[in-house]
């Protein structure tokens, strides 16, 4: 089979990217013809057993989606209603569009029961078929997390982890006012024995660099409202460390080694600061 992958950018540290190589790798393997675009003339779409269209609301996927034989739509959290809020005004503009190539799909591929959910919502029931596909399978997340070394007490910071771009939907701004604040606490002698809180926020990083980073880190949070899978708690797990991640992944709900806040989405700015500061605590604590 000839598989075409659609996806706006190819970066390294795009999370659609490589998830969509992970699913093209897994292909390939099997024996499928598996090849990248940005855009693709009107002849290479045709020519593909199968276009896959990754994420959703740009001009280059509507085009493949125009010219495919056989559409897989796969859509990396586009229809969560937090994400569908945000440049609420510009979405429902296109929004006429985006339903056409959803419903022009012959089947939809999702990473949790939450974006299935999302997707019956925003197409009011009537969709192609919706397929959940588990990206956990192509991380050694169990064996890793046996691995791991349980925590212990040392004197220098807890060393605490983002790794991800800068948007308003990540929630960054409130991991910071989350660690100054826990950090002001401590300084003033808190109820809770702890250390200080040392926190990188890393918005590039590849090969060497990346693997520094991941060795420096004592925790990943990923703070985030609106996620897809969330790549980097993967990455995170399948390196033993610790995780805290918040509702706004909802893949990660019950996965061992994961701190999983909820509430945290649709809390106020005051409460997601008090989700973390209290979650980071604990892991801090030295009782």
């Amino acid at each position: 089979m000839r598989i075409l992958h659609i996806c706006a950018g190819w970066g390294e540290t795009n999370g659609v990217a490589v998830a969509a190589r992970l699913l093209a790798r897994e292909q390939s393997a099997r024996g499928d013809d598996v090849g990248f675009a940005t855009w693709a003339s009107p002849s290479a779409l045709r020519r593909a057993d199968e276009v896959w269209v990754h994420c959703g609301w740009l001009p280059c996927l509507w085009w493949a989606g125009l010219f495919a034989r056989r559409l897989v739509r796969m859509p990396h959290a586009c229809y969560d209603p937090v994400r569908l809020a945000f440049h609420g005004g510009r979405k429902k503009l296109v929004g006429l569009l985006e339903r056409h190539f959803l419903h022009k799909a012959e089947r939809i591929v999702v990473t949790c029961d939450e974006e299935r959910d999302w997707i019956d919502g925003y197409l009011s029931g009537r969709h192609p078929p919706i397929e959940v596909t588990d990206m956990k399978r192509f991380f050694d997340i169990g064996r890793a997390m046996e691995r791991a070394k349980p925590a212990v007490w040392e004197e220098r910071p807890l060393h605490l982890l983002y790794l991800g771009r800068r948007h308003p939907l990540k929630g960054v701004e409130f991991l910071e006012e989350a660690v100054r604040q826990s950090n002001e606490s401590s300084e003033n002698g808190g109820s809770v024995p702890s250390r200080s809180l040392e926190l990188r926020v890393v918005g590039d990083a590849t090969g060497d660099e990346k693997e520094r980073v991941w060795e420096w880190c004592d925790v990943l949070v990923l703070p985030s409202l609106s996620e897809n899978f969330g790549l980097v708690v993967a990455e995170a797990l399948e390196r033993g460390k610790r995780v805290i991640a918040t509702d706004g992944a909802p893949t990660w709900r019950g996965q061992e080694g994961v701190v999983y806040l909820e509430g945290f989405r649709s809390g106020s700015d005051d409460m997601r600061v008090e989700l973390l500061r209290g979650a980071i605590e604990r892991l801090n604590s030295r009782s």
